[in-house]
């Protein structure tokens, strides 16, 4: 894509720079002129250890027609999608006290990240649905086996939904437990989704390697109690883990008014 791209992710490869969360490198995110922002120790260890204790209490449900295997606690829009909107905001309120009851044992991680974008002057809400409310935003995940190659990109995937109407797509991921093994790392292509790629699907997410054919490639590994954000419209896919992989994590899009919204 962009020759700019090219250059910051030679830098980030080659000088190991890497870009906190400030005002210009959302703005630059958010124009795919950089990959990724790392925030550090955003969570303490012991913050990180109590929220994945706490999480072991209840059940991991897995994705719908998903592989490999991905478990999470909490409900998205990507699962609903076919099934129909009434029944998501059915679920909602159930699945916000679950997720209210995890986070009181140590903090709520999603109000954190919600108070960092703020500290960068946006303006950031929970998605929400005329007649419905809002949305739920807030998933527990374990992504141990890897993921497909894939992109999420609401405009495309939720036709109809409030956030639809996003025109950017991040997402936000905190790490609460890694096997201590560098691997699950995730992986972002320079190569962005469209509607012709619908070619290259292969089953309800996931897309064939010939989709990214030449395109370019980063890799960013997690750590326990940093944040993540990426594009979620450029091809990406995490690798397996042998071991361990805990996560918090939500979708971030930013609407034409300007404002920022977070749902699951």
């Amino acid at each position: 894509m962009t020759t700019a791209f090219n250059q910051i992710k030679s830098t980030l490869w080659e000088n190991k720079q890497e870009y906190p969360l400030t005002v210009e490198s959302l703005k630059q995110l958010i124009e795919h002129r950089i990959p990724f922002i790392r925030i550090k120790g955003f969570a303490t260890h012991e913050e990180c250890a109590t929220l994945s204790e706490q999480s072991n209490f209840f059940t991991f449900n897995a994705y719908q027609d998903v592989t490999p295997k991905i478990e999470k606690v909490g409900i998205t829009v990507f699962e609903y999608n076919k099934i129909g909107k009434a029944d998501y905001f059915q679920e909602v309120e159930k699945a916000s006290k679950l997720r209210d009851s995890i986070f009181a044992a140590s903090f709520n991680p999603l109000e954190r990240i919600m108070d960092k974008f703020r500290d960068c002057g946006a303006k950031v809400r929970i998605a929400s649905e005329a007649n419905y409310g809002n949305y739920y935003a807030g998933l527990i995940r374990k992504i141990e086996n890897g993921t497909q190659l894939h992109i999420d990109f609401a405009p495309v995937e939720q036709s109809g939904w409030e956030v639809c109407t996003v025109t950017t797509q991040l997402s936000w991921t905190l790490y609460l437990k890694l096997s201590d093994n560098n691997q699950g790392k995730t992986c972002i292509y320079d190569r962005r989704g469209t509607p012709e790629d619908d070619q290259y699907k292969l089953d309800s997410y996931g897309y064939s390697d010939t989709v990214v054919k030449d395109a370019d490639m980063i890799a960013f590994q997690p750590y326990v109690g940093d944040v993540l954000i990426f594009n979620t419209s450029n091809f990406h896919y995490v690798e397996p883990m042998n071991g361990q992989r805990l996560a918090v994590t939500s979708m971030i899009g930013l609407l034409p008014s300007g404002e920022i919204i977070f749902w699951s």
